[in-house]
């Protein structure tokens, strides 16, 4: 069961988009009319848009696809395409075939230039893609478009998701020329497994009002990814497919860039930690959500990588399965992460229990104290290495005998 479970607020409308979703059966034929697996996000205007993508070398071909897209046309990008069920990966020269065919049919559907248009998928890997099931049910998509429609897109996306992620925050602008206009962020995500940073195995599609050109957009998404998407693992496997589009359709609108950007830009980091951290709570057999603080780092960029040592630990993650307060592994993890230690510096604390202070056991410690800490659903570890300034957190989850049992049937 999921640590827990998405909120019953619904994701709020984002002006200047509509979204639409369809049951093509995408995976199996079986499952048609059973469940939502292709999503379209249509912009009413041209979008700005940005992206951050996978950094796994066997990249699908709707990654390659979107990332060119996102490098010609950033500027006026009219739709996205999504489906869950196949990755449209690992199968070789047609991978390329059937994205431009997904795009096609989306361009078509949605009544835009094909070179407007960004797809994404998700699902099994190493499957011939069903295009033609998608060919004969996308006016679903069209039939459906509505603008409180991003909870249906979010459901669409889904694998082994448990539930529908989605988030949204308001903000306003107190610029002369807007003064006290209100702009929206609406976002949904998918992921439960083969999640590890660079991105972490999701897909995420975020919309906004507001007024910011695309490379703006772009150096934002980059900086958020790292404190958001690049902050979360379950089973430290880096998917083919991860990818993040932010869009927005304030230029084509009519506004006015904003030029103070530092509202939205909380909000937006605001709305990717939680799709995240969702994401997390969701893993695959997940029964615990842990966040892991690491201060005293010479850098942010290497507290986070310390971090995700300890994260993707097996040792560790199998201890916090078993409420084992098991400071040995993670000191284990802490040696292991390449960064530079210094022994005698190191302290750990699980929530207010000091377990490790300057590389010694805290006299007051005991198995019993960080046992009922590490029996809870939730809990944060502290790891200070003493050594500079730079800190970071991040999240992640047990690994249980339920994640070994998703993944043996995955494919059946």
């Amino acid at each position: 069961m999921p640590v827990m479970k998405q909120s019953l607020n619904k994701p709020l409308p984002v002006p200047g988009f509509r979204v639409g979703s369809a049951s093509c059966g995408v995976k199996s034929p079986e499952l048609k009319g059973k469940r939502q697996d292709v999503t379209l996000i249509v912009a009413d205007v041209p979008a700005q848009a940005a992206a951050v993508f996978t950094q796994n070398s066997f990249r699908a071909a709707c990654v390659n696809l979107g990332e060119e897209t996102i490098c010609q046309n950033a500027q006026n990008i009219r739709a996205i395409v999504a489906n869950a069920g196949n990755a449209n990966a690992g199968v070789g020269e047609m991978e390329r075939v059937w994205s431009q065919d997904l795009v096609n049919l989306a361009a078509i559907a949605a009544g835009v230039d094909s070179k407007q248009v960004l797809s994404a998928s998700t699902g099994v890997i190493g499957t011939p893609f069903p295009i033609d099931r998608i060919a004969a049910t996308m006016h679903e998509c069209i039939d459906s478009l509505a603008v409180d429609n991003w909870q249906a897109a979010a459901e669409a996306i889904r694998t082994t998701d448990t539930f529908a992620k989605y988030a949204s925050r308001q903000f306003q602008s107190f610029e002369q020329h807007m003064d006290g206009k209100t702009y929206t962020i609406t976002g949904v995500s998918k992921g439960s497994g083969m999640i590890h940073p660079n991105m972490a195995t999701m897909l995420g599609f975020i919309a906004t009002d507001a007024p910011i050109s695309a490379g703006r957009l772009q150096t934002m998404l980059s900086k958020i990814a790292d404190c958001s998407f690049n902050s979360i693992s379950v089973d430290g496997d880096t998917s083919t497919n991860d990818t993040v589009y932010l869009l927005s359709s304030g230029l084509g609108l009519g506004d006015v860039e904003l030029e103070d950007t530092s509202a939205f830009e909380e909000a937006l980091t605001e709305v990717a930690i939680e799709l995240a951290q969702l994401i997390v709570r969701d893993g695959e057999g997940v029964t615990k959500f842990v966040s892991i603080e690491v201060s005293g780092a010479e850098s942010e960029k290497q507290a986070r990588e310390l971090g995700r040592k300890i994260a993707v630990s097996p040792l560790v993650k199998t201890a916090f399965a078993g409420s084992d307060a098991n400071w040995g592994r993670i000191i284990c993890a802490i040696g292991n992460s390449g960064a530079p230690i210094d022994p005698s510096k190191v302290s750990i604390k699980a929530d207010n229990v000091l377990i490790l202070q300057d590389g010694n056991l805290h006299p007051d410690y005991s198995d019993e104290m960080g046992m009922k800490v590490f029996a809870q659903q939730e809990f944060t570890l502290c790891v200070d290495i003493g050594l500079g300034q730079g800190s970071a957190t991040v999240w992640t989850g047990d690994l249980t005998h339920e994640y070994i049992t998703i993944n043996a049937e995955y494919r059946s």
